[in-house]
């Protein structure tokens, strides 16, 4: 069997799990997650040409602790900007798990976009191996 195939049925089976990943993390933090007032203190751009801003966020727990934490969800454009007032949803157990409080807080468009690409990967990956195996 080629590597290609193989490369290809692993390339879209991570890319499907990472879509999987952030749609849990997101229905978890809507539906257990803590909402507080938090602001925006940087974004980190990565990605090259084709890459996404990373917010950086701050805000206060309801037990009173400062978090500033990077979101694990990045767009292009940004929909914030450094300074900018944002709601926050945390994780209570782990507050460093942390995304902007909304629809793009909860990573449907994301998973989605992961899962499609990886799925398409791994069938068309598959369908050239089986071909070679016959």
């Amino acid at each position: 069997m080629s590597t290609v195939p193989l490369f290809g049925i692993v390339f879209g089976a991570v890319f499907t799990g990472v879509g999987i990943r952030v749609i849990t993390v997101g229905q978890r933090l809507q539906r257990h997650g803590m909402r507080v007032p938090g602001v925006v203190v940087g974004l980190r751009w990565s990605g090259g040409d084709t890459g996404v801003y990373y917010p950086t966020l701050r805000f206060q727990t309801v037990q009173g602790s400062v978090v500033e934490t990077e979101s694990d969800l990045g767009s292009n454009p940004s929909p914030v900007r450094p300074g900018q007032q944002v709601m926050v949803v945390y994780d209570p157990e782990r507050p460093q798990r942390a995304r902007l409080d909304g629809a793009g807080g909860k990573g449907v468009l994301h998973s989605v976009l992961f899962m499609t690409v990886g799925a398409i990967i791994l069938v068309v990956s598959l369908v050239f191996a089986v071909k070679s195996w016959l």
